[in-house]
């Protein structure tokens, strides 16, 4: 237990890196400014009026620990939640069930590190475990004497179950009342209500527990009932109901942030090379695998001993983390809470047997708890060194560190510069900015778009935009619409820096580079009216110089070089990248995503050897990171190596949350290898994956891209006018491309319109003039 708990505090503890933060934190300034609760948005400048259904309070508590604390007091919240509940998951009234207990936590305590960041998603997993050791100790508990128990003799108590204290049921309104105003997520609470009665019903259809059954729900139904009702105590009402299934994932949502764009909500990709993670001792990762075969170990044994209620809650938790990776840190709790219970009951039950008697005391049946706790123990010796000495957060490349404090990946610096320049007009960011756009640089300046109630139309508009910058006509109509004077992008290694590309940017007429460092660009329009800016403050990205961070750590070192190599990469200032990145790689040589950059570099410098030597690394360091096995696959296919390709996306496939790009390049490689209809159902699942449904970014050369393909599998095929159909889809998305131009006129060529097709080449030509 209390290795369990120091694991926990450690684990909890690193530099702040959620850009969800930002407008919570702004929604705390503003009800602490205005002592008001917004009902509408107050935030952006693009959806002024919208309907507002978040509860602000955690983010005024937050507030308040970033105005004593800064963002340390915001990492030390996270390190004390967090032991908060692993000391729930350890409270429990058997010393027997302790050991399990503590067992499983140990198990359980990446999982749940993972989940809790300085968000009000905090508060939902230390309400629910809360929520789900009372009721789970009233489940399991024998009211009177005469109460059969689950396991054995009918005739036996249940030593293992606890007794009910009538009082602490009182507690869970009060949490409620705190939940529902603290985080859409108190639906959760709710689901354990039901599933608690639902338990309940399963355990009266034996006629000899439902004398117990009864009793516990007539002493559950009061505090039971007033927690129903203490979720209608919100400044919303029923309406917050809304929100929370929407932001949940239980219902269907044409809500941006409450749906496809929340990350969490989607699938858990299962293959045989993610499974592999439970091989993997040293890998915090391999958490969540070790709890599912804990849970399915834990199910069999429900089963066996007839505890349906224990078997049901088990197997729908797991089934819904597989789901929704969300609520891969409430299963945990489940799976701790059920699985020590259950585990407790059967060993009581092996050393009350026969085969377990006096003379088998000495066996290894109770020397195996012993092996077991040892392991368990430097096991999480083994992890705390790997999170103390940062060798963990290397390894998973998520630019976060170990101790309190901000992460490097915000663009605090630019962020400086903004509001030291008193830069005009509003700004246009991207999403992943948003939360920050608005406590950083509000209320001086609105953010366009962030993780709240966000509306349809805006969220189409911004991928528009997204798409078409930077030197777009769209591009400059919205400028004119919005009164956008500035582009505020993340351009670290760890977003996608080909929406819009470094080069393009720096390259643009429409907008002028006035501010760059490792993690962020700052571009001003490129207007008259503020020209004084540009003169000023012009970078020249051909030139322009990164400056290291003074007495940073190890960790932040390498993050530093890694994300200056792969800007100077994009930038085409190969010699300086490769000196950038080789220093990475030295102090961090374990972070595979330093070798997918190298592989990069070496791409784009035709050392196709060096290249494929650096994504064979990646794999070996990190298999189930479908980066490293795309691009060597992407490699392949660039050789003309297509079914090596091909069984290398494959893989890549299985292992990625938003496989669109994989599958598009599935189906180019299938075509080469003059497989049609198979590139047709390539093509098919990348437009389903794609970003407009599951929230990857993606701009029009991707779905001009989707519609090339399918023109060219419908050319093999001969389906000659499909074809034309769908290339002349693809030259809707990119008008401007005189390639697609080019391709058209083949299919036009080949299907007999000799007339069209010169038309074709024609416009190509005056494109490339």
């Amino acid at each position: 237990m209390f290795f369990a708990l120091v694991y926990a505090f450690l684990a909890g503890l690193h530099t702040v890196g959620d850009f969800d933060l930002g407008w919570h934190l702004a929604t705390g300034r503003y009800v602490v400014q205005h002592q008001t609760v917004p009902s509408t948005d107050v935030l952006s400048y693009t959806s002024p009026g919208a309907e507002w259904l978040y509860p602000p309070f955690v983010g005024v508590l937050f507030y308040g620990i970033f105005c004593a604390l800064g963002y340390s007091g915001l990492s030390w919240f996270c390190a004390l939640t967090l032991v908060a509940i692993v000391a729930c998951l350890l409270r429990f009234p058997s010393r027997r069930e302790s050991v399990p207990a503590a067992a499983l936590t140990i198990i359980a305590v990446p999982t749940l590190a993972w989940r809790i960041n300085p968000r009000p998603d905090a508060f939902t997993h230390l309400f629910f475990a809360i929520f789900l050791v009372l009721l789970w100790n009233l489940y399991r508990a024998n009211l009177s004497n005469d109460t059969p128990s689950r396991a054995g003799s009918p005739d036996a108590p249940d030593e293992t179950a606890p007794s009910c204290v009538r009082p602490r049921l009182w507690v869970l309104p009060l949490l409620m009342f705190l939940w529902v105003n603290f985080h859409p997520g108190f639906i959760a609470g709710l689901g354990i209500l039901f599933a608690f009665l639902l338990a309940e019903g399963v355990e009266a259809l034996f006629r000899s527990r439902r004398g117990a059954v009864l009793k516990r729900l007539r002493l559950a139904w009061p505090p039971l009932a007033a927690t129903a009702g203490a979720t209608l105590l919100n400044p919303y009402g029923p309406r917050i109901f809304n929100a929370s299934l929407g932001l949940m994932g239980l219902r269907p949502t044409d809500h941006p942030g409450s749906g496809f764009l929340v990350a969490e909500l989607q699938a858990m990709p299962l293959s045989l090379l993610s499974f592999s993670r439970v091989l993997n001792w040293r890998n915090p990762d391999s958490s969540f695998w070790w709890l599912a075969l804990s849970a399915v170990l834990v199910i069999a044994l429900a089963l066996w001993r007839r505890n349906f209620g224990a078997a049901l809650i088990l197997a729908a938790s797991l089934y819904v983390s597989i789901q929704h990776l969300r609520y891969v840190g409430m299963f945990s709790i489940i799976v701790v809470v059920v699985g020590s219970s259950s585990l407790a009951e059967v060993f009581s039950e092996r050393e009350a047997s026969r085969w377990g008697g006096a003379h088998n005391r000495s066996s290894l049946w109770r020397v195996l708890p012993v092996i077991v706790v040892i392991a368990l123990c430097l096991l999480t010796c083994v992890r705390i060194g790997d999170l103390v000495s940062n060798r963990y957060y290397q390894v998973s490349s998520s630019g976060i560190l170990f101790g309190p404090g901000e992460s490097g990946l915000f663009p605090e610096r630019a962020a400086a510069f903004i509001q030291r320049a008193h830069l005009p007009g509003n700004i246009f960011h991207t999403y992943e900015l948003g939360g920050f756009t608005a406590w950083r640089l509000g209320p001086d300046y609105g953010d366009f778009i962030d993780g709240r109630n966000v509306s349809p139309a805006v969220m189409t508009e911004y991928q528009k935009t997204m798409s078409s910058l930077p030197d777009s006509q769209f591009a400059e109509t919205e400028s004119d619409a919005r009164n956008i004077n500035v582009l505020f992008l993340p351009k670290s290694r760890f977003y996608n820096l080909t929406h819009p590309s470094l080069a393009s940017l720096c390259q643009s007429q429409l907008w002028r580079p006035i501010y760059l460092d490792e993690v962020s660009i700052v571009l001003v329009r490129n207007r008259p009216e503020n020209r004084s800016w540009i003169d000023r403050y012009a970078v020249d990205c051909r030139t322009h110089q990164f400056t290291p961070p003074s007495n940073a750590p190890r960790k932040e070192l390498s993050n530093f070089y890694a994300n200056e190599g792969t800007l100077l990469m994009f930038l085409g200032r190969a010699r300086e990248a490769k000196v950038a990145l080789d220093q990475a790689a030295t102090l961090s040589p374990e972070d595979a995503n330093i070798r997918v950059s190298l592989a990069l570099l070496y791409e784009a410098q035709q050392d196709l050897g060096s290249a494929e030597l650096e994504y064979k690394a990646t794999i070996s360091m990190k298999e189930d990171w479908e980066a490293g096995w795309f691009g060597l696959g992407r490699l392949y296919a660039s050789q003309g190596r297509f079914s090596d390709a091909r069984l290398l996306v494959l893989t890549a496939i299985q292992l990625s949350i938003y496989p669109a790009n994989e599958y598009m390049l599935l189906g180019v490689i299938d075509l080469a290898l003059q497989q049609p209809q198979s590139a047709l159902a390539d093509f098919d699942k990348a437009e389903e994956t794609s970003g407009e449904r599951r929230g990857v970014q993606l701009d029009r050369n991707f779905l001009a891209q989707i519609a090339e393909g399918r023109a060219g599998a419908y050319s093999e095929l001969g389906e000659w006018q499909r074809a034309i159909e769908f290339q002349q889809a693809a030259i809707q998305w990119a008008p401007e491309d005189a390639s697609a131009w080019m391709k058209l006129a083949a299919i036009y060529e080949k299907a007999g319109h000799n007339q069209l097709a010169e038309q074709a080449r024609e416009q190509a030509r005056s494109l490339s003039k």
